[in-house]
């Protein structure tokens, strides 16, 4: 079973979001807290504990998607999980920002579910069917 752990802030997007990644295969763990969502990762201790893929929204309350990403980069548990950052944004600033900050996409968040959907199922495809992501052993 593979695990996605969601950090998005609007309770419509997430059941959305989740709707369109759950299947047989895979669940979704939501947190709508940054903090909540550093704090659960920084609990990590195993490689069966961490999630195979995070969905990071960009505006977030408190703390924005960039400094959770720089947070998640630090912990050793996360140095191979992709994150892939969505937003409603197609900003180009924001965009370069989170690839320069490490993100390993931005998707554009669409309004048409079946769209959001089809670009959330192309993302479990690439990342859990098309790539190869190296093993992490704790050091």
């Amino acid at each position: 079973m593979k695990k996605i752990w969601m950090i998005e802030d609007n309770e419509d997007h997430a059941l959305l979001i989740k709707r369109g990644i759950e299947d047989e295969n895979c669940a979704a763990t939501h947190f709508s807290d940054p903090l909540e969502a550093l704090k659960a990762c920084k609990e990590v201790q195993t490689q069966d504990q961490k999630p195979d893929l995070i969905l990071l929204d960009l505006k977030l309350p408190g703390m924005d998607g960039f400094e959770v990403l720089k947070n998640l980069k630090q912990l050793k548990w996360f140095e191979r999980v992709p994150i892939i950052m969505l937003s409603t944004s197609s900003r180009k600033e924001e965009i370069q920002t989170a690839y320069q900050l490490g993100v390993s996409g931005y998707v554009v968040k669409s309004e048409d579910f079946g769209n959001l959907t089809a670009k959330l199922k192309r993302i479990k495809d690439y990342w859990f069917h098309t790539v190869e992501i190296p093993n992490q052993v704790a050091g």
